[in-house]
């Protein structure tokens, strides 16, 4: 019995075309879960890393959105990283302002819109008055992104105070605002 070229080449070339499907279909699921070059993030201040966004917030947070930490800056000194629920020894007369803040959407959450604003609690009372907000894009596609520019700086007095900063996400029309990340400022008295 001779085999023809005809029966071998058929099923090999039918294979192939199965194969380059099911590779195109993954390379365009995949594609969906990427910003495309053509349509970049808002901000120049927005980078994304491909580390998981639960390794960067606290672990009982895995299916929300979450400020991993936040950079700050006191007076003119080097920027420092905070993380969630720090202290931070300050003195009057101090300034501080929030150099970026490092927030992550984890892959099982889907949001439509983003937005984060740093609140100054004085001496423990929630008064929204001292907020710090920034004219930066927020990024809402999987990953985790700093964002920067903010616009103000707090001058510090004396006392016990809280930076809060919640993370407000839409998922459709639905509004849901999380103050889970905080930051407490102890300002002592200046000596001369």
């Amino acid at each position: 019995m001779q085999l023809s070229s005809e029966k071998i080449i058929v099923p090999i070339i039918v294979a192939l075309i199965g194969a380059a499907a099911t590779v195109g279909a993954a390379v365009i699921g995949q594609s969906n879960k990427t910003p495309s070059v053509a349509n970049p993030p808002a901000s120049p201040t927005s980078l994304t890393s491909d580390k998981n966004s639960e390794l960067e917030c606290n672990k009982t947070v895995v299916k929300k959105i979450c400020v991993a930490n936040v950079t700050v800056q006191i007076n003119s000194d080097e920027p420092k990283q905070v993380k969630n629920h720090e202290r931070v020894p300050l003195q009057a007369g101090d300034t501080l302002r929030v150099v970026n803040l490092r927030y992550c959407i984890p892959p099982e959450v889907t949001v439509n819109k983003v937005e984060v604003k740093a609140y100054l609690f004085q001496k423990g009372l929630e008064n929204y008055k001292y907020g710090l907000f920034t004219s930066s894009g927020f990024p809402t596609y999987t990953g985790c992104h700093n964002i920067g520019n903010f616009e103000k700086t707090w001058k510090l007095e004396p006392g016990q105070h809280r930076v809060s900063i919640p993370i407000i996400n839409y998922d459709g029309s639905n509004r849901v605002v999380d103050k889970s990340f905080y930051l407490n400022l102890d300002v002592g008295q200046r000596t001369a």
